[in-house]
Protein backbone atom coordinates (compact mmCIF):
# COMPACT_ATOMS: atom_id res chain seq x y z
CA UNK A 1 0.00 0.00 0.00
CA UNK A 2 1.42 3.33 -0.98
CA UNK A 3 2.02 6.15 1.46
CA UNK A 4 -0.70 8.20 -0.30
CA UNK A 5 -3.22 5.38 0.18
CA UNK A 6 -2.33 5.07 3.86
CA UNK A 7 -2.77 8.82 4.36
CA UNK A 8 -6.10 8.71 2.50
CA UNK A 9 -7.44 5.83 4.61
CA UNK A 10 -6.20 7.52 7.78
CA UNK A 11 -8.10 10.69 6.83
CA UNK A 12 -11.29 8.70 6.16
CA UNK A 13 -11.01 6.92 9.53
CA UNK A 14 -10.41 10.23 11.30
CA UNK A 15 -13.54 11.72 9.72
CA UNK A 16 -15.66 8.69 10.67
CA UNK A 17 -14.41 8.74 14.27
CA UNK A 18 -15.03 12.50 14.48
CA UNK A 19 -18.60 12.08 13.22
CA UNK A 20 -19.29 9.24 15.65
CA UNK A 21 -17.93 11.31 18.50
CA UNK A 22 -20.04 14.27 17.47
CA UNK A 23 -23.28 12.24 17.26
CA UNK A 24 -22.45 10.50 20.53
CA UNK A 25 -21.92 13.90 22.11
CA UNK A 26 -25.37 15.05 20.87
CA UNK A 27 -26.96 12.25 22.86
CA UNK A 28 -25.51 13.68 26.06
CA UNK A 29 -26.74 17.23 25.44
CA UNK A 30 -29.75 17.73 27.71
CA UNK A 31 -32.95 19.17 26.25
CA UNK A 32 -33.93 22.43 27.95
CA UNK A 33 -36.36 21.89 30.80
CA UNK A 34 -38.98 24.59 31.38
CA UNK A 35 -40.86 25.51 34.54
CA UNK A 36 -44.25 27.17 34.09
CA UNK A 37 -46.44 28.51 36.88
CA UNK A 38 -50.24 28.59 36.57
CA UNK A 39 -52.48 30.81 38.70
CA UNK A 40 -56.16 29.92 38.53
CA UNK A 41 -58.58 31.43 41.07
CA UNK A 42 -61.65 29.34 40.18
CA UNK A 43 -62.65 25.69 39.98
CA UNK A 44 -64.92 26.79 37.13
CA UNK A 45 -61.86 27.49 34.97
CA UNK A 46 -60.20 24.09 35.27
CA UNK A 47 -61.22 23.32 31.68
CA UNK A 48 -59.12 26.29 30.51
CA UNK A 49 -56.10 24.90 32.35
CA UNK A 50 -56.75 21.49 30.79
CA UNK A 51 -56.84 23.08 27.33
CA UNK A 52 -53.60 24.93 28.04
CA UNK A 53 -51.76 21.80 29.10
CA UNK A 54 -53.15 19.87 26.13
CA UNK A 55 -51.95 22.61 23.79
CA UNK A 56 -48.51 22.62 25.38
CA UNK A 57 -48.34 18.86 24.87
CA UNK A 58 -49.10 19.36 21.18
CA UNK A 59 -46.28 21.90 20.98
CA UNK A 60 -43.82 19.34 22.34
CA UNK A 61 -43.82 20.06 26.08
CA UNK A 62 -44.19 16.79 27.97
CA UNK A 63 -44.66 16.94 31.71
CA UNK A 64 -41.97 15.04 33.56
CA UNK A 65 -39.70 15.18 30.52
CA UNK A 66 -39.10 18.79 29.47
CA UNK A 67 -41.63 20.82 31.44
CA UNK A 68 -42.73 21.16 35.06
CA UNK A 69 -45.95 22.92 36.04
CA UNK A 70 -46.13 24.74 39.34
CA UNK A 71 -49.85 24.28 39.86
CA UNK A 72 -51.59 22.95 42.94
CA UNK A 73 -55.10 23.55 41.64
CA UNK A 74 -57.50 26.49 41.91
CA UNK A 75 -56.86 28.97 44.70
CA UNK A 76 -59.63 29.27 47.25
CA UNK A 77 -59.01 32.99 47.77
CA UNK A 78 -57.53 35.89 45.81
CA UNK A 79 -55.49 36.61 48.95
CA UNK A 80 -53.34 33.66 47.94
CA UNK A 81 -52.44 35.11 44.53
CA UNK A 82 -49.50 37.30 45.64
CA UNK A 83 -47.85 34.53 47.73
CA UNK A 84 -48.29 32.12 44.80
CA UNK A 85 -46.55 34.54 42.43
CA UNK A 86 -43.72 35.12 44.93
CA UNK A 87 -43.20 31.37 45.27
CA UNK A 88 -43.08 30.92 41.49
CA UNK A 89 -40.54 33.69 41.09
CA UNK A 90 -38.44 32.19 43.87
CA UNK A 91 -38.46 28.91 41.93
CA UNK A 92 -37.12 30.75 38.88
CA UNK A 93 -40.00 29.93 36.56
CA UNK A 94 -39.60 30.48 32.84
CA UNK A 95 -43.16 31.78 32.44
CA UNK A 96 -46.31 32.42 34.50
CA UNK A 97 -49.83 31.88 33.16
CA UNK A 98 -52.63 33.85 34.86
CA UNK A 99 -56.37 33.34 34.50
CA UNK A 100 -58.91 36.19 34.97
CA UNK A 101 -58.52 39.95 35.09
CA UNK A 102 -57.96 40.42 38.86
CA UNK A 103 -55.20 37.80 38.94
CA UNK A 104 -53.51 39.20 35.83
CA UNK A 105 -53.48 42.72 37.28
CA UNK A 106 -51.63 41.35 40.30
CA UNK A 107 -49.23 39.46 38.02
CA UNK A 108 -48.47 42.59 36.02
CA UNK A 109 -47.51 44.42 39.19
CA UNK A 110 -45.33 41.54 40.36
CA UNK A 111 -43.47 41.27 37.04
CA UNK A 112 -42.66 44.98 36.81
CA UNK A 113 -38.89 45.36 36.60
CA UNK A 114 -38.34 41.61 36.22
CA UNK A 115 -37.36 39.51 33.21
CA UNK A 116 -39.93 36.76 33.73
CA UNK A 117 -42.61 36.74 30.99
CA UNK A 118 -46.29 36.01 31.46
CA UNK A 119 -49.37 35.07 29.46
CA UNK A 120 -53.00 35.58 30.36
CA UNK A 121 -56.44 34.34 29.37
CA UNK A 122 -59.26 34.68 29.89
CA UNK A 123 -59.04 38.43 30.49
CA UNK A 124 -62.07 40.43 29.41
CA UNK A 125 -60.42 43.62 28.17
CA UNK A 126 -56.71 43.97 29.03
CA UNK A 127 -56.55 47.55 27.69
CA UNK A 128 -59.59 48.69 29.72
CA UNK A 129 -58.06 47.05 32.81
CA UNK A 130 -54.64 48.65 32.30
CA UNK A 131 -52.86 45.33 31.83
CA UNK A 132 -51.42 46.19 28.39
CA UNK A 133 -50.80 49.42 26.53
CA UNK A 134 -52.71 48.33 23.44
CA UNK A 135 -53.90 45.16 21.73
CA UNK A 136 -51.26 45.39 19.00
CA UNK A 137 -48.41 46.63 21.21
CA UNK A 138 -48.90 45.21 24.70
CA UNK A 139 -45.58 46.42 26.08
CA UNK A 140 -44.15 45.06 29.32
CA UNK A 141 -43.87 41.36 30.09
CA UNK A 142 -47.43 40.24 29.39
CA UNK A 143 -49.57 39.25 26.43
CA UNK A 144 -52.49 36.89 26.07
CA UNK A 145 -56.09 36.39 25.00
CA UNK A 146 -58.98 38.84 25.42
CA UNK A 147 -62.59 37.64 25.51
CA UNK A 148 -64.40 40.95 25.02
CA UNK A 149 -66.58 41.32 21.93
CA UNK A 150 -69.22 38.59 22.15
CA UNK A 151 -71.90 40.43 24.18
CA UNK A 152 -73.83 42.18 21.34
CA UNK A 153 -74.11 38.94 19.36
CA UNK A 154 -75.05 36.97 22.48
CA UNK A 155 -77.96 39.32 23.16
CA UNK A 156 -79.00 39.05 19.51
CA UNK A 157 -79.11 35.27 19.80
CA UNK A 158 -81.19 35.49 22.97
CA UNK A 159 -83.62 37.79 21.20
CA UNK A 160 -83.92 35.34 18.29
CA UNK A 161 -84.41 32.35 20.57
CA UNK A 162 -86.92 34.18 22.81
CA UNK A 163 -88.38 37.12 20.86
CA UNK A 164 -90.60 38.05 23.79
CA UNK A 165 -87.65 39.12 25.93
CA UNK A 166 -87.98 42.83 26.65
CA UNK A 167 -86.47 43.08 30.13
CA UNK A 168 -83.19 41.46 31.21
CA UNK A 169 -82.10 41.28 34.86
CA UNK A 170 -78.33 41.48 35.41
CA UNK A 171 -76.77 40.94 38.85
CA UNK A 172 -73.11 41.88 38.45
CA UNK A 173 -69.96 42.28 40.51
CA UNK A 174 -69.62 46.03 40.09
CA UNK A 175 -65.99 46.24 41.25
CA UNK A 176 -64.90 43.60 38.70
CA UNK A 177 -63.55 45.22 35.50
CA UNK A 178 -64.82 42.37 33.31
CA UNK A 179 -68.34 42.50 34.74
CA UNK A 180 -68.45 46.29 34.50
CA UNK A 181 -67.37 46.26 30.86
CA UNK A 182 -69.83 43.45 30.06
CA UNK A 183 -72.71 45.57 31.38
CA UNK A 184 -71.47 48.52 29.34
CA UNK A 185 -71.54 46.41 26.16
CA UNK A 186 -74.90 44.91 27.13
CA UNK A 187 -76.55 48.32 27.58
CA UNK A 188 -75.38 49.49 24.15
CA UNK A 189 -76.60 46.31 22.46
CA UNK A 190 -79.92 46.38 24.35
CA UNK A 191 -80.65 49.95 23.26
CA UNK A 192 -80.55 48.84 19.61
CA UNK A 193 -83.00 46.00 20.31
CA UNK A 194 -85.31 48.07 22.53
CA UNK A 195 -84.60 45.82 25.52
CA UNK A 196 -84.60 47.14 29.08
CA UNK A 197 -81.62 46.29 31.28
CA UNK A 198 -81.92 46.24 35.08
CA UNK A 199 -78.67 45.77 36.97
CA UNK A 200 -78.09 44.80 40.59
CA UNK A 201 -74.74 45.63 42.20
CA UNK A 202 -73.23 42.76 44.16
CA UNK A 203 -69.83 42.29 45.75
CA UNK A 204 -70.00 38.85 47.39
CA UNK A 205 -71.83 35.52 47.29
CA UNK A 206 -74.40 36.54 49.90
CA UNK A 207 -75.37 39.65 47.96
CA UNK A 208 -75.69 37.51 44.83
CA UNK A 209 -78.02 35.13 46.64
CA UNK A 210 -80.14 38.07 47.81
CA UNK A 211 -80.29 39.45 44.25
CA UNK A 212 -81.31 36.07 42.83
CA UNK A 213 -84.02 35.77 45.47
CA UNK A 214 -85.54 39.04 44.27
CA UNK A 215 -85.62 38.76 40.48
CA UNK A 216 -88.06 41.44 39.22
CA UNK A 217 -91.50 40.02 38.44
CA UNK A 218 -91.47 41.54 34.96
CA UNK A 219 -87.96 40.29 34.02
CA UNK A 220 -87.96 38.11 30.88
CA UNK A 221 -84.41 36.79 31.18
CA UNK A 222 -81.46 36.55 33.57
CA UNK A 223 -77.96 37.41 32.35
CA UNK A 224 -74.66 36.00 33.64
CA UNK A 225 -71.79 38.44 33.20
CA UNK A 226 -68.09 37.63 32.89
CA UNK A 227 -66.97 37.53 36.53
CA UNK A 228 -65.14 35.13 38.85
CA UNK A 229 -67.86 35.61 41.48
CA UNK A 230 -70.59 34.59 39.05
CA UNK A 231 -68.52 31.77 37.54
CA UNK A 232 -68.39 30.24 41.01
CA UNK A 233 -72.18 30.42 41.37
CA UNK A 234 -73.49 29.38 37.96
CA UNK A 235 -75.76 26.70 39.41
CA UNK A 236 -77.49 29.27 41.62
CA UNK A 237 -78.01 31.58 38.64
CA UNK A 238 -79.49 28.78 36.55
CA UNK A 239 -81.68 27.73 39.46
CA UNK A 240 -83.02 31.25 39.97
CA UNK A 241 -83.87 31.57 36.27
CA UNK A 242 -85.72 28.25 36.26
CA UNK A 243 -87.60 29.21 39.44
CA UNK A 244 -88.68 32.45 37.75
CA UNK A 245 -89.53 30.48 34.57
CA UNK A 246 -87.30 32.69 32.44
CA UNK A 247 -84.26 31.84 30.27
CA UNK A 248 -80.71 32.55 31.34
CA UNK A 249 -78.13 33.82 28.88
CA UNK A 250 -74.49 34.81 28.80
CA UNK A 251 -71.77 36.21 26.56
CA UNK A 252 -69.30 33.70 27.96
CA UNK A 253 -69.06 29.94 28.15
CA UNK A 254 -66.72 30.15 31.12
CA UNK A 255 -67.45 28.02 32.91
CA UNK A 256 -69.41 25.60 30.75
CA UNK A 257 -72.39 24.56 32.85
CA UNK A 258 -75.69 23.07 31.78
CA UNK A 259 -78.75 25.25 32.19
CA UNK A 260 -77.68 28.48 30.48
CA UNK A 261 -80.16 28.53 27.58
CA UNK A 262 -78.11 30.75 25.26
CA UNK A 263 -74.36 31.26 25.58
CA UNK A 264 -72.20 32.89 22.94
CA UNK A 265 -68.56 33.39 23.81
CA UNK A 266 -65.23 31.68 24.25
CA UNK A 267 -64.86 27.93 24.71
CA UNK A 268 -62.78 27.19 27.81
CA UNK A 269 -60.76 24.33 26.33
CA UNK A 270 -60.07 26.10 23.03
CA UNK A 271 -59.11 29.29 24.89
CA UNK A 272 -56.52 27.36 26.89
CA UNK A 273 -55.05 25.93 23.70
CA UNK A 274 -54.89 29.42 22.18
CA UNK A 275 -52.95 30.69 25.20
CA UNK A 276 -50.57 27.71 24.92
CA UNK A 277 -49.54 28.80 21.44
CA UNK A 278 -48.52 32.21 22.76
CA UNK A 279 -46.68 30.56 25.66
CA UNK A 280 -44.78 28.32 23.22
CA UNK A 281 -43.74 31.34 21.14
CA UNK A 282 -42.48 33.13 24.25
CA UNK A 283 -40.55 30.12 25.54
CA UNK A 284 -38.86 29.91 22.14
CA UNK A 285 -37.50 33.43 22.62
CA UNK A 286 -40.07 35.98 21.42
CA UNK A 287 -40.75 38.66 24.08
CA UNK A 288 -44.39 39.21 25.09
CA UNK A 289 -44.15 42.85 24.03
CA UNK A 290 -43.71 41.68 20.42
CA UNK A 291 -46.84 39.49 20.46
CA UNK A 292 -50.18 41.27 19.93
CA UNK A 293 -52.99 40.38 22.29
CA UNK A 294 -55.38 37.99 20.55
CA UNK A 295 -59.18 37.84 20.74
CA UNK A 296 -60.69 34.49 21.58
CA UNK A 297 -62.76 32.57 19.07
CA UNK A 298 -66.46 32.68 19.96
CA UNK A 299 -68.90 29.76 19.85
CA UNK A 300 -72.66 29.45 20.18
CA UNK A 301 -74.05 26.98 22.72
CA UNK A 302 -77.74 26.22 23.07
CA UNK A 303 -79.08 24.20 26.00
CA UNK A 304 -82.06 22.64 24.25
CA UNK A 305 -83.17 20.71 27.32
CA UNK A 306 -83.31 23.89 29.44
CA UNK A 307 -85.13 25.74 26.65
CA UNK A 308 -87.74 23.00 26.30
CA UNK A 309 -88.27 22.95 30.07
CA UNK A 310 -89.25 26.62 29.79
CA UNK A 311 -91.48 26.03 26.77
CA UNK A 312 -89.09 27.81 24.40
CA UNK A 313 -89.05 26.49 20.84
CA UNK A 314 -85.57 27.24 19.52
CA UNK A 315 -85.73 28.07 15.77
CA UNK A 316 -84.13 25.51 13.48
CA UNK A 317 -81.88 28.08 11.82
CA UNK A 318 -80.39 28.96 15.24
CA UNK A 319 -79.79 25.30 16.06
CA UNK A 320 -77.98 24.92 12.74
CA UNK A 321 -75.69 27.79 13.71
CA UNK A 322 -74.92 26.35 17.13
CA UNK A 323 -71.46 24.90 17.74
CA UNK A 324 -72.70 22.98 20.77
CA UNK A 325 -76.17 21.73 21.65
CA UNK A 326 -76.96 20.31 25.09
CA UNK A 327 -79.89 17.93 24.83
Amino acid sequence: MTRVSILFLSSICFIIILNLTTFSGCDTVKEKHYTVGIINPSTGLEEVVRGFRSGMEEHGYHEGKNITYLYAGPLDSTDRVDPAIDEMLANKVDLIYSLTTPVTKKLKEALTGKEVPGVFGPVFDPVFSGIVESMTRPGGMLTGVSVRGSTPKALEYLHKVAPGVKHVYVPFHFTDDAAFATVEDLRKAAAKLDIQITTENISNAQELENALAHVPDDADALWMTCSHLLFSNVDKIVGAALSSKIPSASSTQSPNRKGIVVAYGESDFQLGKQVSRLAHTILRGTPPSALPVETADFFLRIDLKAAQALGINVPGNILRQANYIDR
